[in-house]
């Protein structure tokens, strides 16, 4: 079953930035299954419901067709390209929106990246620092905050430099220039 009512949807077309969160949940009756949601951010910032989904489980295929249902519903064109998505890195989302969108850009929540990286990396001085990573908005503040991790813990910094800071971090690093400045970092 998917919901995507008509004012939503005229709704995020005026006035919502091309920003989607897209979360799945387990459904706790006697049918189970999980809800696909896609939630926008309307003018004032704050969380506006556009579409979901009740579907048998979490997968690529579940993903996949919400997505294109979702695209259709939106006018998604040019395969994505001026969207985002953000996600908790749900079972086959990323494949599905490589199949589906595959121009739009995909981040990861960081409260949910900070949540996996808390097990390992605890405390709020190391919460801190990912997200003064996390938030860098130029590159000579991504560095240091990153410098500054390693200094920390060099295995928070192995972790966080072992993903892709494109999918978390708010600047979008081009691999050849972070893969010059990591060979620097690695002497430091």
């Amino acid at each position: 079953m998917y919901i995507c009512l008509g004012a939503m949807q005229r709704g995020f077309k005026a006035g919502c930035r091309p920003i989607l969160g897209l979360d799945g949940c387990h459904l706790k009756s006697a049918y189970g299954g999980q809800l696909l949601s896609a939630v926008g951010l309307d003018p004032n910032n704050t969380t506006y419901v556009v579409a979901y989904a009740m579907v048998e489980m979490e997968s690529k295929d579940s993903w996949d067709w919400f997505l294109r249902l979702l695209s259709k519903d939106l006018n998604i064109t040019g395969e994505g390209n001026g969207f985002t998505f953000i996600s908790d890195k749900q079972k086959g989302l990323l494949p599905a929106c490589e199949e589906v969108l595959p121009l739009a850009d995909h981040r990861f929540c960081v409260r949910h990246l900070w949540t996996n990286f808390n097990k390992l990396f605890p405390g709020k001085v190391m919460k801190d620092q990912l997200w003064a990573i996390a938030k860098s908005t130029t590159m000579a503040y991504y560095w240091k905050e990153l410098v500054l991790m390693k200094q920390m813990d060099p295995g928070a910094y192995d972790w966080l430099t072992g993903m892709s800071t494109s999918f978390w971090c708010f600047l979008i690093l081009d691999e050849t220039l972070r893969t010059g400045v990591e060979l620097t970092l690695a002497t430091f």
